[in-house]
C-alpha cells in the first residue's frame, strides 16, 4: 500500500530527528569522556605532587632513594579513596621502579618514550601521557633524583562515562517522545492535511492535459495552500507557453546545426586539402634542399652534413668508413662534341649505374659537373675497397647510347679511409681528392690515398689498360683502367 505524502514527510522528519538525536548523544558521550580524562588527570597530576613532596622531604634528610622505608605506604596514601586512579610509584633517576602502591609489577608498562622526555626537561610541570602522569623530582635546584609516577584507571573513567551516557539518554528518549508528539499535533493541523488535499488535486492532473489544470475545491486563495495552488496553475500555464517556444526555436535550431555541419564538412575537406598540398610541399622543398635536380642524387650541401655525423657516429662507435671521389675522364668531349644535352644524358645514365652498383647503406652524391662521391662504410680491409673501386672502374666499359651514338667515359677515381688518412671531413675529402688527381694525371683509374709515412700497393684494372701507377704528391694505391 502506498504512503501518502503527509505520512511520508513526517516520516522523514522523525528519522532525521532520530539521526541527530544520535549524533549528539554519540558527541556528548566523547565529550563526557573527553572531561572524565582530564578530570582523572588533574587528580593524577595533583596525586603526583603530593606524592614527590613527600620524596623530597625524605631527600631534605640527606637519604637515598634507595633507603626510603615503607614508601609503598606513601604511594598508596596519595591515591586513596581516588576511584580513577589506579596505582602510584616512585622511580629513581634511571627510570628503574623502586616502590609503588600495589605488589608486584605495574599493571600496565611504563612508556619509556615518556620517562626519557621527562628526563631530558627535568621540568618540575612533568610530562603525561593517556595513561601516566611523570612528574620529576629534584634535589635543589637542577638536579633530577627521582620521578613520582601516577596511574589513571582508565577502566573506572569509562564505567564514570558510560553511567553519565546513560542518563543523558533517558533524558533524550523523555524529550524526544514529548518533541514527537507535538510534531503530530501541530503538522497534522498546519500542514498535513491541507497538504493532502493538494496532493489528491495534483493527482488529477492529466499528462496529456496539462494546460486543463484542475480548480482546488473551498480553498482556491484562502489560505497558504490555496495561494500556493493558484501559483502553481499559473505556473503551469507559463510552462506550457515556454514549452511551445522551446520547441519552435530548436526546430530553427535543428535546421542552423544541419546547415552549419554541411559548412564545417566542407572546411575541414578543404583544410585537410590544403594541409596535404602544404605537406606535399614541404616535402618537394626539403627532397630539392638535398637532391641534385639532374641525376636525382644527394647534393654537395647534403653530403658535406651527412658526412661529418657520420664520422662522428664512426670515431664513437669505432668503426669505418670512407669516400671515393672521381670525376669523368672525357666528359668536356662529349659536351663539346654532341651538346649539353648528350652530357645531361651521360651524367643520369652514370648516376643510376653508380646507385644500382653501391649497396644501400652507400651513398652516392654529384658534387657539382662532373664530380661525384661515394660516402661507404664496413671495409676494414683496404682489399675492399679497391674491389668496389674496380666495380666502379667496369661501369665505364659500356658505352652511353645517345640517338645511336655510342658515348665514351673514362674515369679517375680517389679513395681515402677515416681515420688512416683523415681525421675530419675536410682532411679526408682533400687526401681522396689528391690520390683523384694524382691518378688522373697518369692517365684515369682508381688511386687509394695513404697516411704520409706509408707505402704504396700497385694494382691493375680498368678499361683503358694502363698499367697501375703510384701517385707523387699523396702515396697512393693505384689500379688504372
Amino acid at each position: 500500500m502506498a504512503i501518502s505524502l503527509p505520512l511520508r514527510i513526517n516520516l522523514i522528519s522523525l528519522v532525521f530527528a532520530s539521526v541527530v538525536a544520535t549524533v549528539l548523544t554519540g558527541l556528548g558521550g566523547v565529550f563526557l569522556h573527553h572531561q572524565q580524562m582530564e578530570n582523572a588527570a588533574n587528580r593524577a597530576y595533583f596525586a603526583a605532587e603530593e606524592l614527590a613532596a613527600r620524596a623530597q622531604r625524605l631527600l631534605a634528610l640527606e637519604m637515598r632513594v634507595e633507603d626510603f622505608l615503607n614508601f609503598e605506604q606513601q604511594c598508596a596514601a596519595v591515591i586513596q579513596n581516588n576511584e580513577l586512579l589506579h596505582e602510584a610509584a616512585l622511580l629513581d633517576a634511571r627510570g628503574q621502579l623502586r616502590y609503588r602502591s600495589t605488589p608486584g609489577p605495574m599493571a600496565t608498562p611504563l612508556p619509556t618514550d615518556l620517562v626519557e622526555t621527562a628526563h631530558r626537561s627535568a621540568l618540575a610541570h612533568g610530562q603525561a601521557s593517556g595513561e601516566y602522569v611523570v612528574l620529576p623530582i629534584l634535589r635543589g635546584k637542577d638536579t633530577l633524583t627521582a620521578y613520582a609516577v601516577v596511574a589513571i584507571d582508565t577502566a573506572a573513567v569509562l564505567r564514570s562515562t558510560l553511567q553519565r551516557v546513560a542518563w543523558l539518554v533517558l533524558s533524550a528518549i523523555a524529550l524526544f517522545a514529548l518533541a514527537v508528539v507535538l510534531q503530530q499535533y501541530i503538522f497534522w493541523r498546519a500542514i498535513g492535511r491541507p497538504l493532502g488535499t493538494l496532493v489528491q488535486t495534483a493527482d488529477e492532473i492529466q499528462p496529456d492535459h496539462l494546460s486543463e489544470f484542475p480548480v482546488l475545491p473551498e480553498q482556491q486563495d484562502a489560505d497558504d495552500i490555496g495561494r500556493l495552488y493558484g501559483a502553481f496553475s499559473r505556473l503551469m500555464q507559463r510552462l506550457m507557453e515556454a514549452r511551445r517556444q522551446l520547441l519552435a526555436h530548436n526546430e530553427a535550431l535543428e535546421a542552423t546545426v544541419r546547415e552549419r555541419t554541411v559548412q564545417l564538412t566542407e572546411a575541414n575537406e578543404e583544410l585537410a586539402r590544403d594541409i596535404r598540398r602544404r605537406e606535399q610541399l614541404e616535402e618537394e622543398l626539403r627532397r630539392l634542399a638535398s637532391t641534385d635536380a639532374l641525376t636525382g642524387l644527394a647534393n654537395r650541401a647534403f653530403v658535406m652534413s651527412y658526412l661529418s655525423k657520420r664520422i662522428d657516429h664512426v670515431r664513437r662507435y669505432r668503426s669505418s668508413l670512407g669516400v671515393m671521389l672521381f670525376d669523368f675522364d672525357g666528359f668536356k668531349a662529349i659536351n663539346d662534341t654532341h651538346g649539353h644535352a648528350a652530357g645531361d644524358q651521360a651524367l643520369k645514365v652514370m648516376a643510376h649505374r653508380l646507385q644500382s652498383t653501391c649497396r644501400q647503406s652507400d651513398l652516392v652524391a654529384r658534387l657539382g659537373g662532373d664530380e661525384f662521391l661515394i660516402v661507404f662504410e664496413g671495409f676494414e680491409d683496404p682489399a675492399g675497397v679497391v674491389t668496389l673501386g674496380e666495380r666502379v672502374i667496369h661501369l665505364f666499359d659500356e658505352p652511353i647510347d645517345w640517338n645511336g651514338v655510342p658515348l665514351h667515359l673514362g674515369v679517375s677515381i680517389g679513395a681515402a679511409l677515416f681515420p688512416a688518412h683523415g681525421a675530419d671531413r675536410d682532411t679526408l675529402l682533400a687526401q681522396a681528392d689528391l690520390a683523384m688527381y694524382d691518378i688522373k694525371q697518369h692517365g684515369g683509374g682508381f688511386a687509394m690515398a695513404q697516411a704520409p709515412a706509408g707505402t704504396v700497393a700497385n694494382g691493375t684494372g680498368g678499361t683503358n689498360g694502363a698499367t697501375g701507377i703510384t701517385a707523387q704528391a699523396a702515396p697512393a694505391e693505384a689500379v688504372s683502367p
